[in-house]
């Protein structure tokens, strides 16, 4: 990057000021990167925890921007509301419920690949990193990309140990990108969306057909049908009794 800045400058300016400017722009990046270096802890350890410090930070901050904008009556009645709403109707408690296993899975994975991808590529090198995750009707669908060193094959025969790990009941690890050899996708299955039994409208609308009937104009009669070129059976003769 000096190098480059101070090439640049030279065609504008000075050749010395050139130079200063390329060393400048060059602690400048490394001053960058050493900072970068220095605080990936960090950052990777609030890409971790990022929703959980989102939703903390929603109830906390929520309550108080919300007595800040009415009366605590008022706000308390909210919250009240807010709360029986998310644990007492049920398709907002199961979704909830959903999110927050997406929430674990995230974190189980990350004990899984400690255990089993150090061991597979026998390395002390980063554990892959986990995208995203969402809920399936049947259970989680993660999103992981692989760190150099890393390949699917290094996880191959490990389903059943991520399902363990996970508290799911199947896991399957697969590649997710036909470009992106390193993002692949773990599905975990904790329940059968098809066990239980879906009503259908159908069988009650079938009860209301009722069969066509034929209609004279629809029975065709027989053309090109000679009755007295038919041949007549023959009898055949009957066996005398002896």
């Amino acid at each position: 990057m000096a190098v480059l800045t101070g090439a640049v400058s030279a065609l504008f300016w000075h050749p010395l000021l050139a130079v200063v400017l390329g060393l400048a722009a060059g602690l400048a990046c490394g001053c960058a990167a050493a900072a970068l270096v220095f605080v990936w802890p960090v950052l990777r350890a609030l890409w971790r925890w990022s929703f959980e410090l989102a939703a903390l930070t929603v109830l906390t901050v929520g309550p108080a921007l919300l007595v800040r904008a009415v009366n605590v009556w008022s706000a308390l009645t909210i919250v009240l509301a807010v709360l029986v709403l998310a644990f007492a109707v049920r398709p907002v408690r199961r979704r909830l419920s959903a999110w927050s296993w997406c929430l674990v899975v995230r974190h189980r994975l990350r004990v899984v690949f400690a255990q089993l991808v150090h061991s597979a590529s026998r390395s002390s090198g980063a554990l892959p990193l986990i995208l995203w995750a969402r809920p399936t009707p049947a259970g989680e669908r993660v999103w992981v990309w692989l760190r150099p060193g890393l390949d699917l094959s290094d996880l191959e025969g490990k389903a059943g140990k991520v399902a363990v790990t996970c508290w799911a009941g199947e896991a399957r690890v697969v590649r997710a990108s036909a470009r992106f050899a390193a993002l692949v996708r773990v599905d975990l299955t904790r329940r059968d969306p098809l066990a239980n039994l879906v009503p259908s409208p159908l069988a009650a609308l079938l009860a209301q057909v009722r069969e066509p009937r034929p209609s004279l104009s629809a029975v065709v009669s027989p053309v090109g049908l000679d009755l007295a070129d038919v041949p007549e059976p023959v009898e055949q003769p009957r066996a005398g009794r002896r």
